[in-house]
């Protein structure tokens, strides 16, 4: 069976609109609209008996760390690390996935109830294991690797 050029072309373009609605609905996404978290070096080791890291002693307990300190390289803007349970621990960026380059983009945990964590500039509300309960982010808190040894708590990316 032989088909003229002209007979494919006319076949070929009645599925050109679908196409089209697809390629634009893939492409369209909202998250995908938005900026990524730059990437920046965690590389930080706690005791976690240290008298300033008492926050860490208890579950849902959770203490803040600065991008450099005496405990090492924190991530863009710090890092905010949340005890789960005894030898569970989670390691967030503090930088706010809803517009990350605004100065202001900075996590921070809730200082009244301290169940969660807010954005101030945006309004972004994140539970305690990093995802998104409220306001405009897009996406769940960055989060870093933690392995516990002993009692040392490191946190990588």
């Amino acid at each position: 069976m032989s088909i003229s050029v002209e007979a494919l072309l006319r076949r070929i373009s009645r599925f050109m609109p679908l196409c089209s609605l697809l390629f634009v609905a893939a492409c369209g996404d909202k998250v995908d609209d938005q900026p990524l978290i730059p990437y920046a070096p965690v590389n930080l080791s706690i005791n976690i008996t240290n008298q300033a890291y008492t926050a860490l002693r208890y579950d849902n307990g959770a203490v803040t760390l600065p991008v450099k300190g005496p405990a090492g390289d924190g991530g863009v803007k710090g890092v905010i690390v949340v005890r789960q349970s005894a030898g569970t621990y989670l390691a967030f960026e503090r930088n706010c996935p809803y517009r990350p380059y605004d100065a202001c983009a900075l996590v921070s945990l809730d200082r009244n109830s301290r169940l969660f964590m807010r954005d101030s500039c945006c309004n972004s509300q994140f539970d305690l294991r990093g995802q998104v309960t409220g306001g405009p982010a897009p996406r769940p808190l960055k989060q870093y690797s933690t392995s516990l040894q002993g009692t040392l708590l490191n946190i990588t990316n």
